[in-house]
């Protein structure tokens, strides 16, 4: 199967399945791409008032085409609360997720209504909850245009593929910036210490769909003498190259403007490097004929029970739980043990870098220890009703993408115009 290229430049060079895809299209309208976080509540204590302990509000956001940082952004700005979310959602869809004050309030407001955005007071907590209290989210997505020839028996092989946990774990498209696959070039130049090149990329690299305004302002800023006139001009959108730029223009100094972003954005363009180098192990991994869903003596796996994550350790022949084996993510303390991590060490060849390189001293705050992530897509509850258009539902763990499970089932040839 031909993969597209935007895939095969974040890394997904591969399909896990011979599925044949039904084509299609998803996110025709936000109502058509819902998804709700799920966090274990037995793991903080909630109090519907406050008092001498429970100081910090707990909301739940609701939010309609705007991303998750513009939507803190928005709701802090109406509030003069401030907020963080346990995980970032994308524009194009109607989310709902919990938020978190990480200061202490007394009498924080109940009910909060923007422009994309609602807010509803929970309660209140002992501390900020974080992203360990996050489960993974519920997703009901509506499929439209799809070939209707074999879409029953590719949905029946999907669905035996869940079963048997073999649909690849790869980063999504959303991770590298979706039609605008830029994040992880940004996070390699910062990895190797070219934050020159960095901050080019990320005010000049065109996305497909910006407009004729927008290429023109990214064409404007490759000549530094074009920056005063480029801010008069550049539209509240581009917040983030602004940023930059009056940064550059104050003080020319390309690691003190990369500073001036906000530490979310930061840390997630070296992430995205660190996200793409993990999806071309897992295509080399699937590429060599391994069994994603089949851990081996040595591997690491994640340990499930209740479809939780349970524990991280060695593969334990004894154990009932459900176990997925794991590939290294790279860091600065990544060892080079077992099966997966060799394969990923090839790639770190390829790309020049070693494991040092992930300590970044001169912006300490973004540097990546490293970890790992299991190979295969754990996906509970799948459903799915059929009349004019295909609508699935289903439940994926925290850090796993709907978009992957998608591109399995559809196999699109232009995954950008098909709304992924």
């Amino acid at each position: 199967m031909i993969v597209p290229t935007i895939d095969t430049s974040i890394g997904m060079e591969v399909y896990s399945t011979n599925i044949e895809g039904i084509s299609g299209s998803i996110k025709g309208a936000t109502d058509e791409f819902i998804v709700e976080e799920l966090v274990d509540s037995t793991s903080f204590d909630l109090t519907k008032n406050v008092d001498e302990e429970h100081t910090y509000p707990l909301y739940l956001l609701q939010k309609e085409g705007i991303d998750s940082a513009h939507a803190i952004k928005e709701v802090e700005l109406a509030t003069r609360l401030k907020l963080k979310v346990l995980g970032l959602k994308d524009a194009k869809a109607i989310t709902k997720q919990y938020v978190s004050s990480v200061r202490k309030y007394r009498d924080a407001k109940t009910y909060v209504v923007t422009k994309h955005c609602s807010l509803e007071l929970l309660g209140y907590t002992r501390r900020p909850i974080t992203k360990r209290e996050l489960i993974g989210n519920r997703f009901t997505i509506t499929v439209t245009g799809f070939t209707y020839e074999n879409m029953e028996q590719s949905r029946g092989e999907l669905e035996e593929m869940i079963h048997k946990n073999c649909i690849a774990n790869f980063f999504g498209y959303q991770r590298f910036g979706s039609s605008r696959a830029v994040t992880h070039l940004i996070g390699r130049e910062i990895v190797k210490r070219n934050f020159k090149e960095a901050i080019e990329l990320f005010i000049c690299y065109p996305g497909r769909y910006d407009s004729e305004e927008i290429r023109e302002i990214r064409e404007l800023c490759k000549d530094s003498s074009n920056f005063q006139n480029v801010l008069k001009t550049m539209p509240i959108r581009m917040d983030l190259e602004r940023i930059l730029l009056q940064e550059l223009v104050n003080n020319n100094d390309p690691v003190r403007a990369l500073r001036k972003l906000p530490i979310t954005i930061r840390r997630l363009l070296v992430q995205s490097y660190q996200s793409y180098l993990f999806n071309r192990s897992l295509s080399k991994v699937i590429k060599e004929g391994y069994d994603i869903a089949l851990p081996r003596s040595g591997d690491v796996c994640f340990r499930f029970s209740n479809n939780s994550v349970v524990g991280i350790k060695k593969f334990d022949y004894t154990t009932s739980v459900i176990q997925l084996p794991a590939i290294p993510l790279v860091g600065y303390a990544f060892k080079d043990d077992n099966r997966f991590s060799s394969i990923l060490k090839s790639i770190m060849e390829e790309e020049n870098i070693s494991k040092n390189n992930f300590y970044i001293k001169e912006m300490q705050e973004v540097s990546v220890e490293g970890g790992f992530r299991h190979t295969s897509l754990l996906c509970n509850k799948f459903s799915h009703s059929l009349h004019e258009s295909l609508k699935l539902n289903f439940i994926l763990n925290k850090g796993c993408y709907a978009t992957i499970l998608l591109r399995e089932l559809m196999k699109p040839i232009d995954p950008i115009a098909a709304g992924f």
